[in-house]
């Protein structure tokens, strides 16, 4: 079993679901209200429980892959369109997400000093969760990964070593 097929069964299919559906709500709300700067109060609290939410949702991964969590038992098995189905969430996360600190920093959000720090942590988020936005894809074609491995192997066994310096 992957990586990414044990987190999702220590976090539970419809817990994980459930926490990015949260987030993401969160985050379409606010990304609505983040074009016309609407109230700075209000869209400082927004933000402040949007970065709350973000930050909580990738600490229980974090915890989850460390394995500092116990397996549900009544976790349905994990299938490649599980994977799938979480990696197009997360995209769909990050997508959000991105366009919220796009917009306020349009907006003028990151110089009032009730929202530029929410936005930072937001912002701080982004690539942990692309991150998990490929690694869940990844995980989702076991095939693919085997390939790639295999070949590398090949490569490695025929002495075709490519200097790290010309990889980007």
């Amino acid at each position: 079993m992957s990586t990414a097929a044990t987190v999702i069964g220590n976090l539970g299919t419809y817990t994980l679901s459930a926490q990015v559906y949260d987030a993401l709500a969160l985050a379409s709300r606010l990304a609505a209200g983040v074009k016309n700067r609407g109230s700075a109060l209000r869209m400082a609290y927004h933000l402040r429980r949007l970065d709350a939410r973000v930050s909580e949702f990738v600490d229980i991964v974090n915890r989850a892959m460390a394995g500092n969590m116990k397996p549900d038992p009544t976790a349905e098995p994990v299938t490649p369109v599980m994977l799938r189905s979480h990696a197009d969430n997360f995209e769909n996360l990050y997508r959000t997400l991105d366009y919220i600190v796009a917009g306020a920093r349009r907006a003028g959000l990151t110089n009032n000093s009730l929202t530029a720090g929410s936005i930072r942590g937001i912002e701080r988020h982004l690539d942990a969760i692309a991150n998990l936005a490929d690694w869940f894809d990844l995980a989702s074609q076991p095939d693919a990964i085997n390939r790639i491995f295999q070949g590398a192997e090949q490569e490695r066994e025929r002495g075709e070593l490519i200097d790290l310096a010309k990889v980007e």
